[in-house]
């Protein structure tokens, strides 16, 4: 979400049967800072309906799909989540987000997503999704799920792992008790970090190493218990870059954002940090 946005836009994808569950939650979203997109309210007499809500959801920075029994069989709004999904996917953006109205179960494709349930209690489900869009915007860069979707067995917090080099955070879910080594083993699963990245058959490269950072401190990659960390702290990965050419001889050590990668042309470093990192970079910012 753009730090600049005063008051980002929601789209609510609902049956009609739930159209007073998608007011209330859109009049609770408005009062706490977000313009909600419903459509007899958002739509003007005489537009095109289609057009509408193609604009609706473009325009905005996140979707809400309330889902319910009334909700499996509307094609118009399996129309609008799929479309939502497909924008979540391409750009590697948290963009849609699912609140339960019912036990109906969730169609195959969203299940493994996270969702609200709200059961009647769409007030605690706007502070919950504000709460999350707000932290997600203090991260300062734009925040995406982890590409490994795995979920440590056991009580579990989320970190934003943040890379201000690569501008993107993601969320991680590690254990809620671990220890350094363990926390650095959880995130470069989640991330896929890559032990190095090469051209022409191995013979120049980069190999790369990991160093996780809080408050500007580094957090030491040994096995002693960390207690410092709380669900939704922001942890920053530090990226340590060494080159080598076709002799096999190392650069000096540096970092992700330093203009250079020893002796390699910056073009070619460039070339090979993207190829490294591209799994983690957003395709394009939203809106």
């Amino acid at each position: 979400m753009p730090r600049t946005v005063d008051r980002p836009k929601v789209f609510l994808s609902f049956s009609g049967n739930d159209r007073e569950s998608a007011r209330l939650l859109g009049k609770e979203l408005g009062a706490r800072g977000f313009a909600a997109f419903v459509d007899e309210l958002s739509i003007k007499a005489g537009d095109d309906l289609l057009l509408a809500i193609n604009q609706g959801i473009e325009e905005s920075h996140f979707f809400v799909l309330l889902w319910s029994r009334h909700t499996v069989d509307r094609k118009w709004v399996a129309a609008e989540w799929t479309a939502a999904l497909a924008r979540d996917l391409d750009q590697r953006h948290c963009f849609l987000f699912v609140v339960r109205l019912d036990d109906t179960p969730l169609p195959t494709l969203l299940a493994p997503r996270k969702y609200l349930d709200a059961r009647g209690d769409l007030p605690a489900v706007a502070e919950a999704l504000t709460a999350v869009w707000q932290r997600d915007s203090a991260v300062g860069e734009p925040v995406l799920p982890a590409p490994v979707r795995s979920v440590p067995s056991g009580p579990t917090i989320t970190l934003y792992v943040r890379n201000h080099a690569l501008a993107v955070a993601h969320e991680v879910a590690v254990p809620a008790v671990t220890t350094g080594s363990g926390l650095k083993d959880a995130v470069r699963q989640a991330l896929a970090l890559p032990d190095q990245e090469t051209k022409f058959g191995g013979a120049v490269g980069i190999r790369f190493d990991y160093e996780l950072r809080r408050a500007g401190e580094s957090i030491p990659d040994e096995p002693v218990p960390i207690t410092s960390l709380d669900d939704g702290d922001t942890v920053d990965l530090a990226v340590r870059m060494e080159s080598f050419g076709p002799d096999g001889t190392f650069a000096k050590s540096t970092y992700l954002d330093s203009p250079s990668a020893g002796g390699l042309p910056p073009e070619m470093v460039e070339t090979l940090v993207r190829s490294a990192f591209e799994h983690l970079i957003p395709r394009r910012r939203p809106r």
